[in-house]
């Protein structure tokens, strides 16, 4: 009797976990860095980024946005602004803006950002602008340069 009670319990169990990954998505990828939009809409997940981020070349980025209030539901057909710069002391403007500029693709569920390159040795503001179903939002993440 125990059992039977255990097995039935064990099989509602992965019943209810394979409705809840149907539910959820695909897993989100493990992020180098993220953080939501300043209007808490979307979430800015940095997929990745070369390790360590060179220094005078050009590089690229891979980005997954979700929606911050269902977190395994993916923005696949929004549209992304990508700038970067360096802000010193605790201002939002850049005081060192990036010299290239790039340009972002959507694919296979997420976006690429080709021609990334940061030109100064520090911490380096990569600014997101989302927009989609009319709705935007902005996300600031923080990537270190630079290895050479």
């Amino acid at each position: 009797m125990m059992r039977k009670s255990i097995a039935g319990l064990a099989a509602l169990l992965l019943v209810t976990m394979a409705a809840l990954a149907r539910e959820l998505g695909p897993a989100a990828p493990p992020a180098i860095a993220q953080a939501l939009t300043t209007n808490h809409l979307y979430r800015v997940v940095l997929v990745t980024a070369p390790q360590p981020v060179p220094m005078g070349k050009h590089f690229e980025l891979q980005l997954a946005i979700y929606e911050a209030r269902s977190p395994g539901k993916r923005i696949t057909d929004g549209q992304l602004d990508v700038t970067a710069g360096m802000t010193h002391g605790m201002g939002h403007e850049f005081m060192h803006g990036m010299q290239s500029t790039p340009v972002v693709e959507a694919l296979e569920g997420g976006y690429t950002v080709r021609g990334m390159m940061f030109h100064m040795q520090g911490p380096w503001t990569l600014r997101v602008r989302v927009r989609e179903g009319g709705h935007s939002g902005t996300a600031d993440l923080t990537l270190e340069c630079c290895g050479g």
